[in-house]
């Protein structure tokens, strides 16, 4: 049943794909979907449904665990969970257009999938009350949690959990559907032992904020929650006391807070399942937008790119924002004073525009 299982998510996936390049009506999508649905038969002759589950990184098929492993399926589980599905049950009955029409609802990005007559799909759990402000600092502490969690895995065995990490970016991006204006949902610092953890989450939540406001969705949006998580992790490069150090660090301790950028970018390119706006991110977010800032590209003429701009948007907003174990943190009248101060040669004018205004629309200030 092993071939079966790969033929089904494989033609799966190639419908999704198809779907999302060209449209639902594209003759390949309900091409493929009957190819999956044929493959779904000798599951059907021994039970009346077929069940995939994604359960941490491993993939249940009917509850067992499935050792296969390709790019289609890797795809499939991520895909599975940006949507916000943990299981999808296909009955017996399902024909090909039924089919065809779920995976056509997986591909739009103004929606969200739904069950259908044989297909039923289980949803992550979306962790609100009812009550007034609801639970979002409990989830937010809970994400904060998480990535300290996942940052000892990675420092302890190397292992860099992106299946954590994808989690705590849709649980974010669920949050801020439930709440309109971003400054509810990041994070005050609590402790200071939190600082790093509290920092990257506000700037993922501000980033994700400014490309919801630019229109980005699906795939791009959850790519560029993933840069946000990522983009300082060349800092565990770094000696801690030259981090936490609160007066001004010697030129050759500069050095070393500089190179962090080029550390964190080197590392997460040896990841395979670190999306390239990762990498990018990492590398750039010290950049400024008229090429100056480090690292110093600029005798290489290389722009920053736009997610790695939207990023540094975030960082310097948060930064100036946080309050620091030597400084409180600043009014965010004050902090946009700078920000204006430095359009058109920190910061793209067309962001801290839009930040701005989106900030505004919010009553954030």
């Amino acid at each position: 049943m092993a071939d079966q299982v790969s033929g089904i998510i494989t033609d799966f996936m190639t419908a999704l794909s198809n779907c999302s390049l060209y449209t639902s009506a594209h003759e390949s999508v309900g091409e493929h979907s009957a190819r999956a649905v044929r493959s779904m038969a000798p599951f059907f002759e021994e039970a009346d449904d077929l069940s995939f589950t994604i359960l941490g990184d491993s993939l249940l098929v009917n509850d067992q665990r499935y050792k296969g492993r390709s790019a289609h399926i890797t795809t499939f589980m991520k895909r599975l969970r940006r949507n916000g599905v943990e299981k999808i049950i296909f009955g017996r009955d399902l024909s090909h257009k039924e089919l065809a029409a779920f995976i056509a609802s997986m591909a739009s990005t103004s929606t969200e999938p739904k069950s259908m007559p044989n297909i039923t799909i289980g949803m992550m759990e979306v962790r609100f009350s009812d009550s007034e402000g609801g639970n979002i600092s409990d989830i937010i502490d809970e994400d904060i949690e998480k990535l300290r969690e996942i940052d000892e895995e990675l420092t302890k065995f190397g292992r860099l959990n992106m299946v954590g990490l994808e989690d705590v970016v849709a649980s974010f991006i669920t949050t801020m559907k439930e709440e309109a204006n971003v400054l509810k949902v990041v994070s005050p610092v609590k402790s200071f032992s939190n600082f790093t953890f509290t920092h990257t989450t506000n700037v993922t939540v501000l980033a994700i904020f400014q490309a919801e406001s630019l229109g980005m969705k699906g795939d791009v949006l959850h790519e560029i929650g993933l840069a946000g998580l990522l983009h300082d992790v060349g800092k565990m490069f770094v000696p801690k006391e030259v981090l936490d150090k609160p007066g001004k660090l010697t030129d050759e301790e500069w050095v070393l807070m500089r190179n962090h950028t080029v550390f964190g970018a080197k590392y997460l390119a040896g990841f395979d399942d670190v999306p390239k706006l990762g990498v990018i991110a990492a590398y750039e977010h010290h950049m400024k937008y008229n090429g100056t800032g480090y690292p110093d590209t600029i005798r290489r003429d290389r722009r920053q790119h736009i997610i790695s701009q939207i990023i540094a948007v975030a960082d310097f907003y948060e930064a100036l924002r946080a309050e620091r174990p030597y400084r409180k943190g600043l009014e965010t009248k004050v902090i946009v004073g700078f920000m204006e101060e430095g359009i058109g040669t920190d910061f793209n004018p067309l962001l801290i525009k839009n930040f701005l205004r989106t900030l505004k629309e919010v009553n954030a200030f």
